[in-house]
């Protein structure tokens, strides 16, 4: 048996006689065993690891999309395969909640995998030296944003480095930017690196992502349309006063 505010731990503890969360500040769990009596085992109990995560989600979440909706069972799938997982394309016209689906994705996930988020923003040069920047694992970015960030410059490097690396990368409102070649090059400098990997990508757009091709080129349309699962968002604009959230 085990009394602390997180609940029974002895469960994580199956040989134990008791385990005793002794708290977040103190970092330790206190196991009782019938032949060996009383240690310390360093690190959190596994509740104390939930909270840590769940506070570093809504820290890395606009208090605008902290609140949770529902979303579609397949988003909710798709988070649910954590590092399994490969691309999410939501897409539905405007004010049909994408962006805060993608939000909800995201928080799904990092819980699915156990992914705290930290870092610096996209791109941003600690002056500090290289040794002392410490990389986003997970990044989020309104395409429009980013592509100001890809401008020529040092900076410009390290942000596509940080969108081609992240744990989990999420490109909000694709289709929105003014179609260019040099767009299109560098949207495809991520894709193709993520598409080439594996890695987790949530995407959201007005457009399909056929509907894509004259906005981001074909090759990433067609990278896009083949790693990701497409979602459609229905209903009425929820912007709009007297719309349901």
């Amino acid at each position: 048996m085990a009394g602390n505010a997180h609940g029974d731990i002895s469960e994580f503890y199956p040989d134990a006689v008791s385990a005793e969360c002794k708290g977040p500040s103190q970092g330790v769990v206190v196991v009782r065993r019938n032949d060996l009596g009383e240690f310390h085992l360093s690190g959190d109990c596994p509740y104390c690891e939930k909270e840590k995560l769940a506070a570093a989600i809504l820290r890395f979440t606009p208090p605008r999309f902290r609140a949770p909706v529902s979303i579609p069972a397949a988003v909710a799938g798709w988070a649910a395969r954590g590092r399994r997982a490969e691309g999410l394309y939501i897409t539905g016209q405007v004010g049909t909640g994408k962006t805060h689906a993608a939000w909800m994705a995201l928080a799904a996930w990092c819980q699915a995998t156990g992914t705290r988020p930290h870092g610096e923003e996209p791109g941003s040069i600690d002056w500090g030296g290289p040794s002392s920047r410490i990389a986003p694992n997970v990044v989020f970015a309104r395409l429009t944003d980013l592509l100001d960030d890809l401008r020529p410059g040092d900076a410009a490097v390290l942000t596509i480095r940080d969108c081609q690396k992240a744990a989990l990368l999420v490109i909000d409102d694709i289709g929105a930017e003014k179609p260019s070649e040099w767009t299109q090059e560098r949207v495809y400098s991520v894709i193709d690196h993520r598409y080439a990997q594996c890695l987790p990508l949530i995407v959201t757009s007005n457009l399909p992502p056929k509907g894509l091709a004259t906005q981001i080129g074909d090759r990433s349309a067609s990278r896009l349309a083949e790693m990701c699962e497409v979602v459609a968002m229905t209903g009425a604009d929820r912007r709009k006063p007297g719309a349901s959230a």
